[in-house]
Formats: C-alpha cells, structure tokens, sequence
C-alpha cells in the first residue's frame, strides 16, 4: 500500500535511499578493514551520517537531502561540511580527512552500489533510465556518463542524473599527458574543476579511464606520464576548491595479469579515492574457452586492490547474447559472484550500450527477453541494494 502523501512511489524511494547515499558520500570515506564481516553495519553508517547532519543544522529535512533542479544542481547547503571552508591548497590527504569528518569510522555497506551507463545519443539516455528503473521497481545508484576531454561540465546528462538523485559518475576523456604535466591546458582543467565544484553534489571522476589500453597509447606515452598528468589534474582541482569530486583510477582488467604492472600507472593511495577496472565477457559461445565469469574477470584486480583499503568499483562490464539463456544466467550469477567471491567490490556499473557498430558486441541488459526479466532479477538481490538491507 502506496502512503496517501506519496504520489510517486519510485521518486520517494530515490528520496530517501539516494539521499541516504549523497549524505554518507559526503561524510564518510569508506575505509575497511578485512575480512569483511568485521565492518560496521549499515544501519550504524546511516545513523552517524544522519546525526552529522543534524547536527550541522537542526532544521534539515528530506528534501534538503535531494538534488534540487536547477542548472547549478546545488545541494542544500545545511548538509555542507568543515570541507566547504577547508583551505583549498590542502594535501589531497588533509582534504580527505577535512570533507570526512567520520572517515575513521569503518562504514562500509554490506553489498555493492548498482548503477549504468546506457544510449548511444543524447535523447535516448533520459528515458532508457527511467524505463530501466520503472521495470526494476528500483532507482539505481549510480548514472554514468562519457566526456569527451573538450566537453564542458555540466552536460544535460550529468544534470538528468543529479536532478533525478543518482550518484554522478563522469569519465573525462583525456589529452596528450606531456602536455597536462607541462601546464599546456591548465586553464581549461581549471574550468572544469570549477564547474565541478559549483555542482556541489559528490560526483565520481573517472579520468583518462582504460589508459593502459593501445587505443590511447600515443598520447598517453607511458604509465609515469599518465601519473605525472593524474597529479596535476588533482592538484588543480585541489586548488579550486572541488572537493566533491572523487577520482576514480580505472585501468582494463587485464593489466592486472601476470605480465601486467599496474604499480607503474597508479598514483598512490593518497591521491586517489576509488579503485576501478573495465572487464567484458566476450564469449559468444558458452561453452567456449573465452567464456568468463565476472570472478574470472575481476578475481585478479579485486587481488591487487583489496590490500590499498580503499572503495573498488567495477566501471564497465557486460555480456554478449550467446547460447540460448547464457546471458540470462551470466546476469543472475553475478549477485552470488559478488557475495562469496568479490565482497570487497562496493560498486558495479553496467555498459547498457550496443557497439556491435564498433566490432563489439550488443551489451545491452534487454537482448532477449531472458535476459532483460536475469536483469530486473539481479536488480532486485539484495546484495545489490545495501541501502534497502
């Protein structure tokens, strides 16, 4: 039964789940001691968040939790932290203890943050979201979006995502990185911080995602200058105030393989605040020897992060149709997958896109009609929805 003051069921549930979320990506910084079992509940996390934000001002209701509609998408300034006023020329580390009062207080969730990236124009994206969500019964957390390194921040997709309470995250394409060490383009990187920070909304920054690939090889160069680039980025939008931007490192999965070296394109655990990996299972076949699991695809950078105590994220992964109801059951395994082999995975974003145009495959949740109902199921699990746990 529907409450009679709530019009819109899936627009309350944004409300107060997604507000909870902004709230505690506000606040908390999710550090985490293994094994999992020993971090504090959510309902703790929630209640300390809660009462911070009390405390900051007495007055604050619901509302002020969600992302009002206007083309700055501003939060309600009586949820703001010391981060708000904290010295903009802080160290990355000082600015991470200043905008998160409670960030020695182990709140992680227990199970992951579900969100996608989906539509290849710009008209599509809006309504394949809300027709995604409304099937589900669910808002999902985070919404992806792709920038081209010269796209201004924000585009009609970021404030769709902020204006309907999704977790933001931007992949920023990137440019030459001798060029970005060297200072070329800084006042563009300095436009966009601020763009950033005027926001105000916490946003996930996935830069220069997937350098290590050959793609980009002649313009990123090596694993040293894409790092050397990284940290003149983070310090302009340090500079600038943005500290609501937190930047995702995001390389492919396979750079993590025997013969991969992801310590020579990482950063530090000081200068970043999610780690991430790209992975697909591109099978056409079940049977076949490329058929992978989401274990089989991640197990070795979820091995490589676990020990840097800091959120992991996987940033895109998908299936191709093949065998009848293989998607179906790739989908429905991943739930189980995350619980017993990759608990230490806090976010999952889904590649709801079709690149067959590219030489990919169709990545899309709704191939078939199997797949689409594994979908709205692995939707559902608990695991994927910590907020309502």
């Amino acid at each position: 039964m529907v409450h009679p003051r709530i019009t819109d069921p899936l627009a309350h549930l944004r409300s107060s789940r997604q507000g909870f979320m902004i709230t505690l990506m506000k606040h908390v910084r999710y550090p985490r001691p293994r094994p999992r079992c020993g971090r504090v509940t959510l309902a703790i996390a929630l209640v300390a968040a809660m009462f911070l934000s009390a405390c900051t001002n007495a007055s604050a209701t619901d509302n002020e939790l969600a992302v009002v509609e206007s083309t700055t998408s501003t939060m309600a300034t009586t949820t703001s932290t010391t981060s708000d006023t904290a010295d903009p020329s802080s160290t990355t580390t000082s600015r991470i203890a200043d905008a998160n009062p409670l960030h020695s207080i182990d709140a992680g969730l227990e199970g992951a943050l579900l969100g996608l990236s989906t539509g290849l124009s710009n008209k599509e994206r809006a309504p394949r979201f809300r027709q995604l969500e409304s099937d589900a019964g669910r808002a999902y957390d985070i919404g992806h979006v792709f920038h081209a390194w010269d796209k201004a921040i924000p585009t009609d997709d970021d404030l769709m995502h902020l204006d309907e309470d999704r977790l933001l995250m931007i992949s920023w394409n990137g440019t030459d990185t001798k060029e970005i060490a060297a200072g070329v383009h800084d006042d563009w990187i300095r436009s966009q911080a601020e763009a950033v920070r005027s926001l105000e909304d916490p946003l996930l920054m996935r830069w220069l995602w997937e350098m290590d690939g050959n793609r980009r090889r002649a313009w990123v160069h090596s694993g040293p200058d894409y790092v050397n680039a990284w940290l003149h980025i983070r310090e302009i939008f340090d500079e600038v105030g943005a500290k609501n931007a937190q930047f995702v490192w995001c390389p492919n999965e396979f750079l993590f393989w025997d013969d991969g070296d992801p310590d020579s394109w990482y950063p530090g655990d000081e200068n970043v605040d999610w780690l991430c990996a790209d992975g697909y299972n591109w099978a056409t076949a079940i049977d076949s020897p490329e058929w992978v699991s989401l274990g089989d695809i991640f197990g070795d950078f979820v091995e490589w992060a676990a020990p840097h105590n800091l959120p992991i994220m996987i940033g895109e992964t998908g299936s191709g149709e093949a065998d009848p109801g293989a998607k179906a059951a790739w989908l429905r395994e991943l739930p189980e997958i995350l619980r017993t082999e990759l608990p230490e995975i806090d976010a999952v974003v889904y590649f709801d896109k079709d690149f067959t145009e590219f030489g990919h495959q169709d990545w899309r949740v709704d191939t078939s009609e199997e797949s689409y109902e594994a979908w709205i199921e692995m939707s559902n699990d608990p695991w994927l929805n910590p907020f309502d746990r």
